[in-house]
């Protein structure tokens, strides 16, 4: 009966390992659709350490997986997979730190039960884990109610995710839909012409080349007011995609965000958009935040407008709730509340004054100071950066530079030319040739 026990406790354990590395896995491939499931990973660990304590589960298993992680991390580094390595790390880390603390819990274990006081340390494990499932649970209501429209939220990911893999169907299959694109759309009913720009600074149209060659330059879509207008820029060698040989591709390089920056961007797409921001928009406004490529306030400001709050079919109340929310982090008191909406019902100011007045009081000056000081300034050189281009167009295209390496050597000597296609979200693809000599 005791070694039933055992093999029926360590099945338990070894269960939740395996249902944590579907967890794990489903939130690296699906983080940019389902943002959710990446913090429920991190509950799930937390989880399975307080399991593993009161079911007697032994340390050694966490370093069997650990080594199991590092070996996929690995795996991902050399299929050049940076990102998602990056992540297994951060778990292996996490693993080994908890065997380390395991360790030394399995041996207080077994000091236990020779002194015949073990049954102690597992009701001590599970009165922890009652009140780890009980805060977990008032965290998650306390969104429910305040945050999120669950229902929204996962059918719009579920259209993500269904249209991410219509999208890598049609990329594999049928190259030239997916690298088409749109000359118009339209937007709250207005229509909008397609102007994306490419632009080319090294090599010149024409150069000479040899050896390993940079392509660098910019690229805009000019109806963009908030980014670039642009997620992603491929080259190919000789033709269009299908034709051409594919050369590489280039994206922003994405940037671990500090957390003051994590809560600030997370707080006003929640407010403000009813979810958490993609993982392209984190980049993004960290970008412009931890670099000082942009003010706080127009950071926020971007942000906010983009969002359409000004005109969305709220009551003056509800609209000075959520200001108070997204801008000031907290709830608004009766006083401001009085103040704010007898202002708008009387007609003393719009809403975009008040959005105004919201940006340029001492509260919200307050708070940017403190995030000013808590988050120090990167000094890491970027490369993207075009303040020429931004100073042209508009300051939302300052991010728009970008640089591409490939051997040329590889290569045919002779004259060719190169695709750049540039991807925008709204419009699909534009690409522009550069035609060039290589002589190796």
């Amino acid at each position: 009966m005791k070694v039933l026990k055992i093999f029926k406790e360590k099945k338990i354990g070894l269960s939740f390992l395996l249902l944590f590395f579907i967890l794990l896995a489903a939130s690296l491939v699906l983080q940019s659709n389902f943002l959710i499931i990446y913090p429920m990973s991190i509950f799930f660990f937390i989880l399975i350490f307080i399991f593993s304590q009161y079911f007697d589960f032994s340390y050694k298993y966490f370093i069997g997986f650990a080594l199991n992680l590092l070996i996929i991390c690995l795996l991902l580094l050399i299929f050049k997979f940076d990102i998602l390595a990056e992540y297994f790390a951060n778990y292996v880390y996490g693993f080994l730190l908890l065997c380390i603390i395991g360790y030394f819990f399995d041996n207080l274990r077994e000091k236990l039960k020779s002194k015949g006081t073990f049954k102690i340390y597992k009701k001590v494990f599970l009165s922890i884990l009652v009140i780890f499932i009980l805060s977990t649970a008032f965290i998650f209501l306390k969104d429910y109610w305040q945050k999120f429209n669950y229902t929204v939220l996962i059918k719009e990911n579920l259209v993500k995710f269904a249209d991410s893999i219509k999208g890598q169907y049609t990329k594999t299959f049928k190259k030239d839909i997916y690298y088409s694109g749109l000359d118009m759309v339209k937007v709250n009913g207005k229509e909008i012409s397609q102007d994306i720009i490419i632009n080319m600074d090294n090599p010149g149209a024409g150069s000479s080349i040899s050896e390993v060659v940079d392509l660098s330059g910019w690229a805009i879509e000019t109806n963009s007011i908030i980014n670039t207008g642009i997620d992603r820029i491929e080259f190919f060698f000789d033709g269009k995609p299908g034709k051409g040989k594919f050369l590489g591709s280039f994206s922003v390089p994405y940037y671990k965000s500090n957390i003051e920056t994590v809560k600030l961007l997370e707080n006003l797409y929640l407010q403000f958009y009813n979810k958490r921001p993609s993982k392209v928009e984190l980049n993004y406004w960290t970008i412009n935040l931890e670099w000082r490529i942009l003010p706080f306030s127009e950071v926020v400001l971007n942000i906010v407008n983009s969002s359409g709050i000004i005109n969305k079919n709220l009551s003056n109340e509800e609209f000075v709730k959520v200001l108070y929310r997204g801008l000031l982090n907290r709830e608004v008191d009766e006083e401001g509340l009085e103040h704010w909406t007898d202002l708008l019902n009387a007609g003393g100011a719009d809403r975009d004054g008040v959005l105004r007045q919201f940006i340029d009081s001492e509260e919200f000056k307050t708070a940017s100071d403190y995030y000013l000081k808590a988050v120090p300034l990167r000094k890491e050189t970027l490369n993207i950066i075009r303040k020429d281009v931004g100073a042209k167009y508009g300051k939302q295209f300052y991010l728009s530079g970008f640089n591409f390496k490939f051997d040329s050597t590889k290569l045919i000597n002779g004259k060719h030319s190169i695709y750049i296609y540039s991807h925008s979200p709204i419009f699909g693809w534009d690409y522009k040739t550069l035609e060039i000599d290589i002589k190796n």
